[in-house]
């Protein structure tokens, strides 16, 4: 069962509109998700564990690449968005990957597991550490995990749009009032050192852009936090809705570049 901690320091709103942004945000990451699963080939006939899998894109990414010899395992606590990907495998008629409902930070239904991936999860995460105790416990010795997670510090948008540097203040203020951390991602790989995994490594992505759907993550982002938001006392639903128009206009023009926070990537091995 989910923690009381895990469910307030969420601030993304999940159901049918967490899902409707998760799928434009796996479109735009995909690239970059894809390269860095491509370091860790072959991943043929292996266990591997997708915490906080959501609606499952990665999910299905990891049961190609380990087959039908291997196992995919998603766990999350939006059943809505589990309901999505389980749907999706029946369509797909994908029986090496299932998803459970389960706490990321309560020991998972998962062992002797190859490979864990984790994205977009520690960020939101008031004691971290605990998914990393989590996946160390299911990971077979020679595992590997791999996390990616945002960091706020380096957001950006040209020309200067002040509703964008806005809806970033209040995101990352909102995160820290519920004791998550918007800024985690330049410390994915000392937490992965301090866990116990050997052979840490790292590396940084920021997918932005002129045109297409990279420009539509912010203002679907502060439409799935405002709940959050106006909950904090930090602005007011009128100001929030004002804000994602001007978004929404500022993202249309052909002129402007958006961009996501950037991506910290990090990786290592159980000892």
């Amino acid at each position: 069962m989910p923690t009381a901690d895990e469910l307030h320091s969420y601030i993304i709103k999940g159901g049918e509109e967490g899902r409707a942004r998760l799928s434009v945000l796996a479109r735009v990451l995909a690239p970059t998700t894809e390269g860095l699963l491509d370091r860790f080939e072959p991943l043929g006939g292996l266990t591997v564990v997708d915490a906080g899998c959501g609606a499952g894109d990665v999910s299905f990414e990891l049961g190609e690449r380990v087959g039908s010899a291997g196992r995919v395992i998603g766990l999350d606590l939006d059943e809505t968005k589990l309901a999505s990907a389980r749907g999706e495998a029946e369509r797909r008629a994908t029986v090496h990957v299932e998803f459970h409902r389960s706490s990321v930070v309560e020991k998972w239904p998962a062992e002797e597991a190859g490979f864990v991936y984790v994205r977009f999860v520690l960020t939101h995460l008031p004691v971290p550490e605990a998914l990393l105790y989590r996946a160390k416990e299911a990971l077979s010795p020679g595992g590997v995990i791999v996390v990616e997670d945002i960091d706020f510090g380096g957001h950006f948008c040209d020309p200067y749009c002040e509703a964008f540097y806005r809806y970033s203040e209040l995101y990352a203020a909102t995160a820290k009032q519920r004791g998550a951390d918007a800024f985690i991602g330049r410390r994915l790989a000392r937490m992965l050192d301090i866990a116990g995994f050997a052979d840490v490594q790292s590396s940084l992505v920021q997918p932005y852009g002129h045109s297409g759907e990279v420009k539509q993550i912010s203002s679907l982002t502060l439409g799935a936090v405002s709940d959050a938001i106006v909950a904090a006392n930090l602005a007011t639903a009128e100001e929030l809705a004002s804000l994602k128009l001007e978004l929404q206009a500022f993202a249309a023009r052909p002129d402007t570049t958006l961009a996501l926070p950037r991506i910290f990537q990090a990786w290592g091995r159980k000892p």
